[in-house]
């Protein structure tokens, strides 16, 4: 009796050992099989905007790749285009902290491939409202009274290209507006940053007190970068013509 109880028992162990080997090997099998993936997405940079980014990469050159899927945040929203592209902006990047994003190429099944991954810090409410406006003061210039801005461009801004000077010249009482306008950077150079301009204006009187009213339009800078939108910072500046 006691030996025809090991039989059984050792007979258990065998059934359930195979069962557990056949097992083991599906198992590993499953690793053994080669999937080709579709191609990664190679070199991908970023560029900063105002609550944006602009994500651009070099698109694979295989067979497999039929979608781009970007995914982002710490939510993973995502971007799904059926079709290959090479750049997406994503928009509505306000939460002043930075994003980690994600490019997948997609074949035909909606099979991810290997990722391409960035982190980047968009331009937030915040620190545009930090930025410090330029000065406004009254000068002469060959006997013409000139309006100077000064400290256009800083460490945390630049006034280059395309940027602007909203401007609007008010009587000390209120009741006239002597002259308004937009001053443009004339140095339309992308890589040159003006620090000053000057704005004739033969209106102004001898003697007489004015405000200006002022918004220029400057593009924020990140670890010394210039990033891709403008941004505007306000100000209003009492002047004295002498």
């Amino acid at each position: 009796m006691k030996r025809k109880y090991i039989y059984i028992v050792g007979s258990l162990l065998l059934f359930t050992g195979l069962i557990g080997c056949e097992d083991m090997d599906n198992n590993y099998k499953q690793y053994l099989q080669e999937y080709n993936y579709s191609g990664k997405v190679e070199a991908l940079r970023s560029y900063i905007g105002f609550e944006r980014i602009a994500l651009a990469w070099d698109i694979p050159k295989d067979q497999k790749s039929k979608q781009i899927l970007v995914e982002y945040g710490a939510d993973k929203q995502q971007k799904l285009f059926d079709h290959m592209v090479d750049s997406v902006v994503i928009d509505g990047l306000d939460a002043a902290t930075g994003y980690d994003f994600a490019v997948y190429t997609l074949d035909n099944a909606g099979n991810r491939s290997v990722p391409a991954t960035i982190t980047a810090l968009p331009i937030s409410q915040t620190v545009v409202d930090n930025l410090v406006p330029p000065t406004c003061s009254y000068v002469e210039v060959d006997g013409v009274p000139n309006v100077y801005w000064a400290g256009l461009s800083a460490v945390s801004m630049a006034f280059c290209k395309y940027s602007y000077i909203d401007y609007k010249i008010i009587s000390e009482d209120e009741s006239e507006v002597v002259t308004k306008g937009c001053l443009k950077n004339t140095d339309v150079t992308s890589l040159n940053r003006v620090s000053e301009l000057k704005l004739p204006a033969p209106q102004l009187s001898k003697g007489e007190t004015y405000y200006v009213d002022f918004t220029a339009y400057v593009y924020p800078i990140s670890s010394d970068i210039v990033t891709m939108d403008s941004v505007p910072v306000n100000k209003r500046t009492r002047i004295i013509v002498e």
